[in-house]
């Protein structure tokens, strides 16, 4: 085996070794290999983001000189450039890992869809505009490398999905892309391991999907706590909220099962708990959206996506409060009770666990 540099990286498949005995190989380097490329994902995090947001950048600064040569006078000319440019934004990603590269890799990915979606709905409908998007974006995401990109198709994906019940005036149809989505991102949660364990395609592909599906569901929510801007409004708002909250008390009993909690008048009381809590909000199907983003990803310890459910839950608690038709005074009784119950619950759970650790 060979010598680790990474003193707890090592710690860790010496216990593994010595629980699951001599048959137990691997190949040290290779997981060393891995883990350093899992952990430079997430340093120099600042200058990655600013890669991002100057591809996004430089796309708008490119889109204005295809422009100015009339482009957009040729549909046809638009569709084929827009193929060309996500086929070569693949290709300067697996070239080399490098920063420039990834930065003119985003922004020719980012334009190859914009421009191929302006060429398709000047030839054809939304409907087959938004069909066309999905699926490219769908076969982006099988044969792509690249996380970013990835990600971004999965953005792309889920977009043209939402917008084909508003497209076909159908806008009761977005509780089937909630219910989708959250089923989705529940069993990306629950069966992490065995996902990224079955392959390195499946392994690279899980945390771009995922992050990617986080993002979509964020941004469903939104689309959803802000009716006020549609033209259809979505009807029956309590179907999606039953649905997320159906995914959070499967995730729930997930957390119970692994942690012990096995007792089935326990696990009533926390069940009763968790409805009675979002009962207030059948109307609102943002903060369970939002919890099943936290409780999920606290659930497999992804800090970027319980930090934009955080965040998200924040936002959609401030808004819930300010859209009620009460009085201040109400509003803060409202307040101060939701506090109590919390802070109720929180002594209860920590009575729970020092007498099971007695």
């Amino acid at each position: 085996m060979a010598q680790l540099s990474n003193d707890k990286l090592q710690r860790v498949l010496q216990t593994i070794a010595q629980e699951e005995g001599d048959s137990f190989t691997f190949d040290a380097a290779k997981i060393e290999a891995e883990a350093h490329f899992s952990s430079s994902l997430y340093t120099n995090l600042p200058v990655k983001l600013l890669t991002i947001f100057g591809g996004f950048l430089a796309t708008l600064f490119f889109m204005g000189f295809l422009f100015t040569t009339g482009l957009y006078n040729s549909d046809v000319a638009m569709l084929v450039f827009g193929v060309a440019f996500i086929v070569a934004s693949e290709v300067l990603n697996r070239l080399r890992d490098d920063l420039l590269l990834s930065s003119v890799s985003v922004s020719l990915n980012i334009t190859g869809y914009l421009l191929f979606g302006i060429g398709v709905s000047e030839l054809s409908n939304d409907t087959t505009l938004a069909l066309t998007l999905a699926t490219i974006a769908a076969a982006f995401i099988l044969v792509s490398e690249g996380t970013v990109l990835v990600f971004l198709s999965v953005l792309v994906l889920n977009g043209s999905l939402m917008s084909l019940p508003y497209i076909l005036r159908i806008s009761d149809l977005i509780h089937v892309y909630v219910g989708l989505i959250a089923t989705l991102l529940t069993y990306l949660s629950l069966h992490e391991a065995k996902l990224i364990s079955q392959s390195i395609k499946l392994n690279k592909r899980y945390g771009p999907v995922r992050m990617g599906l986080v993002f979509s569901l964020v941004g469903v929510l939104i689309l959803l706590s802000h009716q006020e801007f549609d033209a259809d409004s979505v009807n029956h708002l309590w179907i999606a909220t039953i649905l997320l909250a159906g995914a959070l008390l499967f995730v729930l009993r997930r957390i119970m099962q692994e942690t012990g909690v096995t007792d089935v008048k326990t696990q009533t009381i926390v069940y009763a708990c968790v409805c009675v809590m979002l009962a207030p909000t059948i109307a609102t199907p943002s903060i369970s959206g939002a919890l099943l983003i936290v409780l999920s990803s606290c659930y497999i310890g992804h800090r970027v996506s319980f930090i934009v459910g955080l965040l998200a839950l924040g936002y959609f608690i401030i808004l819930y409060y300010y859209n009620l038709h009460l009085t201040l005074l109400a509003k803060s009784g409202i307040l101060v009770l939701t506090g109590c119950l919390f802070l109720g619950g929180l002594y209860f759970l920590n009575r729970y666990i020092s007498n099971h650790a007695k």
